[in-house]
């Protein structure tokens, strides 16, 4: 077996372990970054050819059962409504995405003392707006100054694209119903990287392989850099389990590559592996100290799984909306319902954000419509009467951490290592369910204020986990949680986590900034810890 010796493994090159890995070899660490993928083939998309959709749902599908590429691992989702939307690449999820960066507002971090549910987090928005303030500068992320729903940042926001003009007419129709409203944060790219790149070349839909999306991936505004500072990047490599020695100190990451087996020893270990795969990747590696999992003695490895549950309403215009003219558009989004109200028959709440109508085979088959459109000699007319006259108000409900929704380890599928797979269990609760029951109302109204005249309401996506967190807990108590407040694992103190496992709450907002933010920060804190 061959065998690499370093001072810090980072487990996982997506936006959270790029983020880390980048900013321990700034301080002079020595690093090796693992990824289960390799460099995406940007070049492969093919945007701009017409069987785009058709491999958007197949090859280029961001649920790995469906897309089954030569680095993915199979999912047991059979126990779950909502399916796995993750990333095996460099740069993980961030491929993928849709470039969203909010920030998670201070009140996230309570709810426990301000609505007597859950658990508060043991840090503050105070604490990470630094750091989310440097990864926004890092990433090039453009938006506008002011949102009365968020507390003040810096001016370093870029430029932001048009809302467009269906965003204007949406938020004219806020505007009448008194409802907050606000064009998102979106990541650009930052300029300094290739000068003559623009943000947007007004070449096709603002999707997977859009220049734009390219720029504001993990693998472009982190890992390059990371690896220009030192850090070794192992691709294509298989973590099967940590080692440990008799005082619980992890000593070595157990590996399998196409060549073989392989050992990666260090002193720190980071893990990044998302929501999914770092519970996973513990309860692999149980052992007679640890017979419940790697830093499992709490029994929360895995539990407490979050996901943002996710409603859509379509609603028909009488004319075009200009949604699919040329040009990249920001979105905007309303916070109106964020927070718990005791009027309601549920706690916290929800974000409604506006989206264009489906892209053209979508539409065909009927999205948005309710209904495939006829073939035939009907069908282009038809086609015409809906094209660009949809949009879509999706609902992102703020999901409750729950003992029953977790990660665990699959008793009938394996990976090609014959592993056992992760198994998603999880039960949309009452309360996510009246959340997204309330807020599609919410959204019907707003499409009747803009003119709406049919709705087509999609009470759950199934199509949807993007966001997994929560599944090992940060907290200060051994007994109740994974991890302490800067990520470093109850009884293996050399062992970090720096992704979404550790969040205590969902909130209703894209949770990637936050997991960035937290990578940053404890980064330093091992950088501090380690250079004493």
């Amino acid at each position: 077996m061959e065998t690499i010796s370093t001072e810090v493994v980072v487990v996982g090159a997506g936006p959270s372990g790029a983020a880390a890995a980048w900013r321990l070899a700034q301080a002079g660490l020595k690093v090796v970054s693992i990824e289960r993928g390799d460099w995406f083939a940007y070049d492969e998309v093919r945007r701009d050819q017409p069987d785009y959709e058709l491999r958007r749902a197949g090859p280029l599908h961001a649920n790995p059962n469906i897309r089954r590429g030569r680095d993915d691992a199979p999912v047991d989702d059979v126990d779950s409504p909502i399916k796995p939307m993750i990333g095996n690449a460099v740069g993980g999820g961030s491929i993928y995405w849709s470039a969203h960066v909010p920030r998670f507002r201070p009140e996230d971090f309570r709810i426990a003392t301000l609505d007597g549910i859950g658990s508060d987090w043991p840090i503050s928005y105070d604490d990470l707006a630094p750091y989310y303030e440097e990864n926004e500068k890092r990433l090039g992320t453009a938006f506008v100054p002011g949102d009365p729903s968020a507390p003040p940042r810096g001016e370093h926001g870029l430029t932001l694209p048009t809302i467009g003009a269906h965003g204007r007419r949406f938020g004219k129709a806020f505007d009448r119903l008194g409802w907050h409203w606000w064009p998102v944060d979106l990541v650009v790219g930052r300029e300094a990287d290739d000068p003559a790149t623009v943000h947007c070349t007004h070449a096709g839909p603002c999707d997977l392989g859009c220049p734009s999306r390219i720029r504001s991936g993990a693998d472009q505004a982190y890992m390059h850099d990371a690896i220009a500072n030192g850090v070794r990047l192992l691709t294509r490599t298989r973590v099967m389990r940590l080692e440990h020695d008799a005082d619980g100190r992890v000593t070595a990451a157990l590996c399998m590559t196409d060549e073989g087996p392989l050992r990666v020893e260090g002193r720190i270990f980071v893990l990044a592996a998302n929501g999914m795969g770092t519970p996973h990747l513990l309860l692999l590696s149980r052992s007679e100290r640890f017979p419940d999992g790697l830093g499992n003695d709490s029994g929360l490895v895995g539990r407490n799984l979050m996901l943002h549950p996710y409603a859509r309403v379509d609603g028909l215009f009488p004319e075009a909306m200009g949604a699919w003219a040329a040009g990249e558009k920001a979105g905007i989004v309303s916070f109106e319902f964020y927070a718990t109200r005791p009027e309601r028959d549920f706690v916290r709440g929800l974000k409604l954000q506006l989206t264009g109508g489906p892209a053209p085979v979508a539409l065909a088959c009927g999205a948005g419509a309710g209904s495939m459109l006829p073939w035939g000699e009907a069908h282009h007319a038809a086609f015409e009467e809906r094209f660009d006259r949809i949009c879509g108000l999706t609902v992102c409900a703020e999901d409750l951490a729950e003992d029953r929704n977790r990660i665990t380890l699959s008793e009938t599928l394996v990976d090609r290592d014959g592993t056992p797979a992760p198994k998603m269990i999880y039960t949309l609760s009452d309360n996510s369910r009246r959340i997204l029951d309330f807020g599609m109302d919410r959204a019907e109204e707003v499409l009747r204020e803009a003119g709406a005249t049919a709705i087509d309401r999609t009470p759950l996506r199934a199509e949807a986990g993007f966001h997994l967190m929560g599944t090992a807990r940060m907290g200060q108590d051994p007994a109740r949680s994974v991890v302490d407040p800067f990520g470093r694992c109850h009884g293996v103190p050399n062992l970090y986590i720096t992704d979404a496992s550790v969040f205590v709450t969902s909130a209703a907002i894209n949770p990637t900034a936050t997991a960035q933010a937290l990578a940053l920060r404890t980064a330093d804190s091992i950088a501090a810890t380690f250079l004493q």
